[in-house]
């Protein structure tokens, strides 16, 4: 999906309010990181929807392993710098003073070793002081299985139809996906899977003091620290030690 209908992808997700998901990331970055500059890291970028936001404030280097996703983000924010590389594997040669991994995008380590190296490797591209965030929509208490979603885009010419299910195994949500898409004219069609890590909070928690984090974890964009009654999906900050 993120390669054949990444032209599509803002479009699917427009009802999304970016920017004040970046408000709340930058009101727990002034609140949490110690580290005195403000280069930012964004995994995960995908179209840029954070970034372009971001380099208000911060100087942003965003990787992603979608080129096409890539290719969208680097038109619409041409203040940051793009590169193709992946999560548990990228080697920039330098460190960072704030490392984001936004929409769930952590999940796609589909074992808590995935996630551990993944961990790792964001902990020894930051600075000491400097600031780990990251969200995730499916964790063990707000699993919810069989749950059917749908998106739909209509505008003069196109018209996209998006259904998807959700299904576990074991530690590992599936998330079968029917794009039906409609672009002047021309139907597409196609049947894409994505796997996910349904995280155990409290064992990313610790996961993330072993590496060598100071870790809360927040309710959304509350503003309050996640809790056992929390619907709100948990956001991770996890300070360098």
């Amino acid at each position: 999906m993120y390669n054949k209908f990444a032209k599509y992808y803002d479009k699917i997700y427009a009802e999304l309010e970016y920017d004040k998901d970046v408000e709340f990331l930058t009101w727990l970055i002034d609140k949490h990181k110690q580290s005195d500059g403000n280069r930012l890291l964004d995994v995960a970028c995908g179209t840029g929807n954070h970034a372009q936001y971001l380099v208000e404030n911060f100087s942003v280097l965003g990787v992603d392993k979608s080129e096409d996703m890539l290719a969208i983000a680097r038109e619409k924010v041409k203040e940051a710098e793009f590169r193709l590389d992946n999560m548990q594997t990228f080697d920039l040669g330098e460190q960072f003073d704030v490392i984001l991994c936004m929409f769930s995008s952590i999940g796609y380590n589909t074992s808590y070793d995935q996630l551990e190296t993944t961990l790792r490797n964001f902990h020894n591209h930051l600075r000491p002081g400097g600031v780990l965030i990251f969200d995730t929509w499916f964790h063990k208490r707000g699993w919810i299985e069989g749950f059917m979603n749908i998106n739909t885009v209509i505008e003069d010419n196109l018209q996209v139809a998006r259904i998807s299910q959700s299904r576990s195994k074991g530690d590992v949500g599936n998330f079968n996906m029917v794009f039906v898409i409609k672009d002047k004219g021309q139907i597409d069609f196609e049947i894409d899977q994505h796997k996910l890590l349904i995280i155990d909070i409290d064992k990313v928690k610790n996961i993330m003091e072993i590496i060598g984090f100071t870790t809360e974890v927040y309710a959304g964009s509350t503003r309050e620290l996640w809790t056992k009654k929390t619907k709100e999906r948990p956001y991770y900050c996890g300070v360098k030690r």
